[in-house]
């Protein structure tokens, strides 16, 4: 059995954002956002990517990610939330933008807006100039609705707070779960195909041995 590592040196790490939403501010419908699975919604196996939309990591490792993910027949993708503090507003306000875009369009819209934020943004909590054009979508509906929608934001913040709550505070970090048995490994940093594959074939044993 191959000994799982964790890829620690090419990865944004910072405390993330806490409290930094004012909810309060905030209007718009109360339906809580989906988890945007990129792939089949029955796949046994998930990877959960804990991501910021101004890493420039995540922004090179999460499109190879996609690559990978649409050429296993058993897995999906799940987006999880994770602004960090240092990268600021931009951060936040991305992740508001690619929410909406889902709640509006579905999950194409959403996995679109995020590719199109990754190829536009700068990076490091630069963000980008202009306005993103999202098939389906008036383009101040969505700034409407990321600057206003209470939902929206208060979902990004349980992210937030949830991956704090598993002691994960770094980006790309990922989550590999077997959904017939709900166990995890968690990898940090951009793991490779070969890690990934290796993740899944331990949890299958896992699997085996204690069915």
């Amino acid at each position: 059995m191959k000994r799982l590592t964790a890829l620690l040196t090419v990865i944004c790490l910072a405390p993330v954002v806490a409290g930094g939403i004012l909810l309060k501010d905030l209007v718009g419908p109360s339906r809580e956002p989906a988890p945007w699975l990129f792939g089949s919604a029955s796949a046994r196996w998930t990877i959960t990517e804990f991501a910021d939309l101004e890493c420039p990591f995540c922004k090179i490792y999460t499109p190879e990610l996609k690559r990978w993910v649409s050429q296993q027949a058993d897995v999906n993708l799940q987006w999880h939330h994770l602004p960090l503090q240092f990268h600021g507003p931009a951060a936040i306000h991305q992740a508001r933008l690619v929410e909406c875009a889902g709640l509006l369009g579905g999950a194409d819209a959403f996995w679109d807006t995020v590719d199109q934020v990754f190829q536009r943004t700068r990076g490091n909590g630069l963000g980008f100039r202009g306005h993103l054009d999202v098939t389906g979508i008036v383009t101040q509906d969505l700034e409407d609705c990321a600057d206003k929608n209470f939902a929206v934001a208060q979902h990004i913040e349980m992210q937030i707070r949830e991956a704090a709550s598993k002691g994960i505070n770094a980006t790309p970090t990922l989550l590999v779960t077997d959904n017939t048995t709900g166990k995890s490994v968690k990898l940090e940093g951009p793991a490779d195909g070969s890690t990934l594959l290796s993740t899944i074939d331990w949890l299958a044993a896992q699997s085996r041995r204690n069915p």
